[in-house]
């Protein structure tokens, strides 16, 4: 239908130019087909075909045009990697067990500076990859795919934790470039889920009426904060950014606590500047970072039982799934990890 509309509009213009890729239509699930591309009608002169990738080297190459060569029907093209030799490697750990070989292997490229991807054909794969990550306080995130909260727990959202942490740590003397003192809007934000018993009565009135962007002394942090909670804050304040942070983060009332643990511990290990950098490592599925890339991708070859099912159907619907994979492993820019299939319902790559 939106191939259609584009036609529909073409027929008005003097040309028109189309510009797709047969072997990278995976959503499938949407009604894109690449049989309405193929189908049409359109003279062999009129066909121009970009014979160089800007991203995927020698070694990724050869195994995608393996892997799409399978497809019972595509545009056949000439399609050079660039001139980077590349790796590819077949690596123990499935998506079930990846705590130790891919764990450890992902930690080695992050160290270097590489940015990497972790992708699937489903997003229950990922599962516990992520609970791998949290526990071991890893960032990541999703850029493709931002209103994701599972993917992106360390999201800068207007009242996220992430923004809480950075309006608490940011006046601290150690926090590096941008410390500034508090304002009232920050205070209100790393205040907000103190318990009662640390802020004074009317505290929160106080500071939601108050100047967003006025400075906070500490004689003003009085009419906020009871004594004790006053004084130990100003004691960790004037020891370390840490201090400051543990602070806080055993403060913090019971509904949030949970909330709060991966990105205060992400912060403890990293750093602060963890805060707004942007994570080196990408999580989701091979769909939802269709036109990304990173310097290392692991992908897992696993399939679901509705893809396994559909794999065994020649023609279109097995091709769905082989160019899924195609995608998946077309994202490398350097070196591609495929992963041990963790049941029998997996494609071979």
């Amino acid at each position: 239908m939106q191939l259609r509309l584009v036609r529909k509009w073409g027929d008005r213009a003097q040309y028109s130019v189309l510009a797709f890729d047969d072997d990278q239509t995976i959503h499938s699930f949407l009604g894109a087909s690449p049989e309405a591309i193929l189908n049409a009608d359109v003279p062999d002169d009129r066909k121009v075909i970009l014979r160089q990738s800007h991203r995927v080297p020698q070694a990724v190459h050869q195994v995608a045009n393996l892997l799409i060569s399978r497809v019972s029907r595509r545009q056949e093209k000439i399609h050079h990697p660039r001139p980077a030799p590349g790796e590819v490697h077949r690596i123990s750990g499935t998506y079930k067990a990846p705590e130790y070989a891919i764990l450890s292997s992902a930690m080695k490229h992050l160290k270097r500076g590489k940015t990497i991807m972790f992708l699937a054909s489903c997003s229950y794969m990922l599962r516990p990859l992520i609970q791998v990550l949290r526990k071991n306080a890893i960032p990541f995130h999703n850029p493709y795919r931002k209103h994701n909260g599972i993917w992106n727990p360390l999201r800068l959202g207007p009242n996220s934790v992430t923004r809480r942490l950075l309006a608490l740590l940011l006046a601290h003397p150690q926090y590096g470039e941008g410390q500034r003192q508090w304002t009232h809007a920050d205070v209100r934000l790393w205040a907000e889920w103190l318990p009662g018993g640390a802020l004074k009565a009317g505290a929160t009135e106080l500071l939601a009426s108050a100047d967003r962007k006025e400075p906070v002394t500490t004689a003003r942090l009085a009419e906020f904060l009871e004594p004790e909670p006053l004084a130990s804050l100003l004691a960790a304040f004037e020891s370390s950014w840490r201090a400051l942070l543990e602070w806080w983060r055993v403060r913090v009332v019971a509904d949030y606590r949970n909330r709060i643990q991966f990105p205060a511990s992400v912060v403890a290990r990293h750093g602060t500047e963890v805060l707004v950098e942007e994570p080196k490592l990408v999580i989701g599925t091979v769909h939802s970072v269709k036109g990304g890339e990173a310097d290392v991708v692991y992908l897992f070859p696993d399939l679901s039982r509705a893809g396994a099912d559909q794999y065994q159907i020649a023609g279109s619907p097995r091709d769905s799934v082989i160019r899924v994979f195609y995608v998946g492993a077309t994202r490398a820019r350097e070196t591609l990890y495929i992963c041990q299939p963790a049941t029998g319902m997996a494609l071979s790559i």
